[in-house]
């Protein structure tokens, strides 16, 4: 297991393009090559990291085929002396079941660095730093924002929670598939995911609504989202938004409700953050159970088409 420092320049600031590294001596495990970990592994490889992909699932497993990685099923094996492993799979239960008995702690070595990109609870980030300690493991937790084409491109923006050292030591691996915002100690960097992911969902929700206040209007749905996209009610949601919700053609009930559960997975983290009581994250949760009842209804209706 080898060990390295790099100079670290204050954290979040933007720093002018640097040269791609030899990073072929340093090794990496990457474990779930889902929609968004198979993107990031890739840029990890492009960007000169020795990386071997790992997941459970086979066909999941044999797409990634990048040039110069290697492959594992077995996740111990994935991890066993790499310098980095990164963990994308989608919900805490695999999370915890992947890494809660420490056998991939002891798998990786002392001096390892894990670190978390799923979306999971801040606390549990937090419970596996402190079952990775004793093995000499440090962990981090980033929560990644923009889409497997940023993550190709290695433009995600990147919420980052971990002890200065350890971001240090990371910082050419963070630096390969993003940029970085350090916010703090190990938890963080989710919480700081949670909050941008609770912001967006409730902005879909909204601009769910005030289309459809216009249907009910007796306005042309389309011709009125692209007036307000052209006044000062524009934004992002109001772009998106209705493919979220079933009303392009090749929206299908699966696909809306595939990304409906994503998009609840993080509505349900994100009310942990504060106490039930706030009035600001009641506000913000009712926006988000707006969209996820729209997505639900959108579901049914192209369902029974």
């Amino acid at each position: 297991m080898k060990v390295y420092a790099v100079k670290a320049n204050k954290y979040g600031d933007p720093e002018p393009p640097r040269k791609r590294l030899d990073m072929s001596n340093t090794s990496v495990g990457f474990i779930g090559l889902g929609l968004m970990g198979n993107p990031i592994a890739r840029r990890l490889a492009r960007q000169g990291f020795a990386v071997t992909g790992c997941d459970i699932h086979g066909p999941t497993l044999e797409a990634f085929d990048e040039e110069g990685t290697a492959r594992a099923a077995d996740p111990i094996e994935a991890a066993r002396g790499k310098d980095f492993v990164g963990i994308c799979v989608r919900t805490d239960d695999q999370l915890r079941n992947l890494a809660g008995d420490g056998r991939i702690f002891e798998a990786q070595g002392d001096g390892g660095i894990f670190i978390i990109t799923s979306t999971v609870a801040p606390g549990l980030a937090q419970e596996l730093e402190e079952i990775a300690r004793p093995y000499g493991v440090s962990v981090i937790d980033v929560g990644v924002s923009g889409g497997h084409h940023y993550a190709l491109e290695g433009k995600l923006s990147l919420f980052v929670g971990g002890d200065d050292e350890t971001i240090a030591r990371a910082r050419e691996w963070l630096e390969a598939i993003g940029t970085i915002s350090h916010l703090g100690p190990v938890g963080r960097g989710l919480q700081g995911k949670l909050l941008n992911n609770l912001a967006c969902i409730a902005n879909y929700g909204l601009a769910a609504s005030i289309l459809d206040i216009g249907v009910a209007l007796d306005f042309d749905r389309e011709q009125l989202r692209e007036a307000l996209q052209r006044g000062s009610a524009q934004s992002f949601a109001l772009q998106v938004v209705p493919g979220m919700v079933g009303w392009r053609e090749n929206s299908t009930a699966e696909g809306v409700a595939d990304l409906r559960d994503l998009l609840a997975k993080d509505v349900y983290l994100s009310r942990d953050l504060v106490a039930a009581e706030d009035p600001a994250m009641s506000a913000l949760q009712n926006a988000c159970h707006v969209l996820l009842r729209r997505m639900d209804q959108a579901a049914s209706e192209l369902a029974g088409k």
